[in-house]
């Protein structure tokens, strides 16, 4: 443990000046966003209401969920120069504590730093309107808990959002140059790809088939089939990040022109 403790307080000392860029930049930019929604460009006196903060509010969190899988896509972050491999390479660590390390980073503490800059900005932009004297001022957390917290109340769903983080964890690890972006695009290609082969296996079993399917499912109770579908994603991110764990391990100094692998 304290040898894992040594290795993930390194990663946080070679990424200190990233965080404190990213803490400043996301909260600046959260609270620029919650402020131009929040005030009108003529009569900064007066407030939009409850329907403007709702909308900075979404914007916000619209860029939350596009930036967690970017930074998850990061896992090899410290590793893109032949002198950063050579670092990694020598540390006194076996390779899945360095792994676990760098997982903690991009898809724990990266986030976690994320939803902090996120609430203090909400903080500063409640504190600006009571400084502009503003009535019925709306904090705005609670109506987004309110619209955003009925998604995560199977445990499919739960799952399933990390089974899409470990997606874009084994990207991270596959590609070498730009690997949010080749990530992303492998996966719409995938989804379009699978959704076209299914679309044609529908057409050969026929309607009747799918139908008679379909009406055998209906005995199965809701709860049944959430937690079979959470199992069977669940599964899959396993499968992941042991994938990712495996190329991980495949990591060297020279590293193939293509991939990372």
């Amino acid at each position: 443990m304290n040898r894992f403790w040594q290795v993930l307080k390194w990663n946080l000392l070679t990424e200190k000046k990233s965080i404190s860029t990213a803490a400043i930049a996301f909260l600046v930019g959260f609270l620029c966003i919650q402020l131009f929604s929040c005030f009108t460009l003529f009569d900064l006196s007066q407030g939009l209401g409850m329907g403007a903060t709702f909308a900075g509010m979404v914007t916000c969190i619209s860029i939350l969920l596009f930036l967690i899988p970017y930074y998850a896509t990061g896992i090899l972050g410290n590793a893109r120069t032949k002198q950063q491999r050579t670092t990694v390479l020598t540390l006194p660590a076996t390779n899945l504590e360095k792994f676990l390390a760098r997982i903690i980073y991009c898809c724990i503490l990266m986030p976690l730093l994320l939803n902090v800059m996120f609430v203090a900005a909400t903080c500063l932009r409640t504190l600006i309107e009571l400084v502009f004297g503003h009535e019925g001022i709306v904090f705005g957390l609670q109506i987004l808990g309110h619209q955003f917290a009925p998604h995560y109340e199977t445990f499919s769903s739960f799952v399933g959002s990390i089974w899409m983080l470990s997606l874009f964890v084994l990207g991270g690890l596959f590609y070498r140059h730009r690997p949010f972006i080749w990530t992303s695009i492998t996966l719409v290609a995938v989804g379009l790809l699978l959704t076209t082969i299914g679309f044609y296996i529908g057409v050969m079993i026929g309607e009747d088939a799918i139908r008679r399917f379909a009406m055998n499912l209906k005995g199965m109770s809701f709860e049944a089939f959430d937690l079979i579908l959470g199992l069977i994603l669940a599964a899959f991110t396993v499968l992941n990040f042991w994938l990712s764990y495996r190329l991980f391990c495949k990591l060297q100094v020279v590293q193939h022109k293509w991939f990372n692998v």
